[in-house]
């Protein structure tokens, strides 16, 4: 299944066609041609750019076309792929304690607490965190401790038996930390979060991109004869935003931006000698007819209410606004370009949840 969030275009060379009229063409000489245009996006966060788990990849792509004279196809240039990072703000600091006890044989086997400086980091931040663990068990010991910095995609999807799930777990940074064994332990862990591989904690219909930190601990356990040696683990959960708490008021309309499933908006084309496209930027398609009536009816300076069928047509820099249409195709084999071609694993399916969305 392939979905498209939005789909626009904008012709930068020749003739636009018209609904009574057919239109003519121009030669292009052999050479080098430049066709300069700009593109915004609107106040709307969309999906960020992913290629995991295999066969849930969101992709921002671009593509030109020259249409051939008299309806013909015409050439298409390859796919130009950009990344793109939806802009998610951290909360303010606020600092936190993990508590939770590590069990072994459905016994008490470690007391943790881990007391974290803030709930949301940001890439090039440190981190900082205060843990303890107080071993359960006389007979055993805490000997060594290993952490692990993981970013999970999840994708998810709907199909015939029930609920289609896939997981990528990506080791963005890891480290051990070396301690003498022990009933109880406390130490800090530090390390900045790193810019490579760190996206914003999102959540879209099908996809779903979060963070942890993986502990795994080395016990040292005492018998009547020998020692023995095992590993248990536990997982931390951490939120990731890409701009800190404190510039919320410091750019501008960044208060106004929606998520993707409740806005129309899309990324317009206009003049590239333009700074701004020619529309009020933020303001939802559904209020331009009423909001265009109001400005152009209620000249008078009196009181009554506008008439919202008033106008015979929307002014020009209204009627170039373009709404956003979701389009979803429904495939019989595997995506073309699809990362993992030929050898996608199966997807592991929930017989009976009829679920597709998170």
């Amino acid at each position: 299944m392939i979905t498209s969030f939005f789909d626009t275009d904008w012709r930068i060379f020749g003739q636009e066609a018209t609904p009574y009229s057919q239109c003519g063409w121009e030669d292009i000489e052999p050479g080098r041609h430049e066709y300069p245009f700009a593109l915004k996006f609107p106040n709307v966060n969309y999906p960020p750019s992913i290629d995991e788990p295999a066969g849930f990849s969101v992709r921002y792509v671009w593509s030109a076309q020259a249409d051939g004279p008299a309806l013909q196809s015409g050439l298409k240039s390859k796919e130009y792929i950009t990344p793109y990072r939806p802009i998610i703000v951290s909360i303010p600091d606020k600092e936190w304690v993990y508590k939770t006890t590590i069990l072994k044989e459905k016994k008490a086997l470690i007391e943790v607490q881990a007391k974290l400086d803030k709930q949301a980091y940001c890439p090039d931040e440190a981190f900082q965190m205060q843990l303890n663990m107080t071993m359960l068990q006389s007979d055993s010991r805490i000997s060594g401790l290993t952490y692990k910095f993981r970013k999970h995609h999840e994708g998810k999807m709907l199909v015939q038996q029930g609920t289609a799930f896939r997981e990528q777990i990506r080791i963005v940074l890891t480290d051990q930390v070396q301690i003498q064994p022990n009933k109880a332990i406390s130490l800090p862990i530090q390390f900045d979060i790193p810019t490579r591989l760190v996206s914003p904690s999102f959540t879209s219909r099908h996809t779903r991109v979060h963070y942890d930190l993986l502990i795994t601990v080395a016990v040292e356990q005492q018998g009547h004869l020998f020692k023995s040696n095992y590993l248990t683990e536990f997982s931390i959960p951490i939120a990731i935003a890409n701009l800190p708490n404190d510039q919320l008021l410091r750019i501008p309309q960044l208060t106004a931006i929606r998520d993707y499933r409740q806005s129309k908006e899309c990324p317009l084309f206009f003049d590239p000698q333009l700074e701004e496209p020619p529309l009020p930027q933020g303001v939802p398609s559904e209020l331009i007819g009423p909001l265009t009536a109001a400005l152009m009816s209620n000249t008078n300076g009196d009181d009554q209410p506008p008439s919202y069928f008033s106008l015979p047509e929307l002014p020009p820099q209204f009627e170039i606004r373009k709404e956003r249409h979701e389009k979803t195709v429904f495939l019989t084999r595997q995506a073309r370009g699809a990362p993992g071609s030929g050898e996608l694993i199966e997807a592991t399916v929930i017989p009976g949840l009829f679920d597709e969305e998170w």
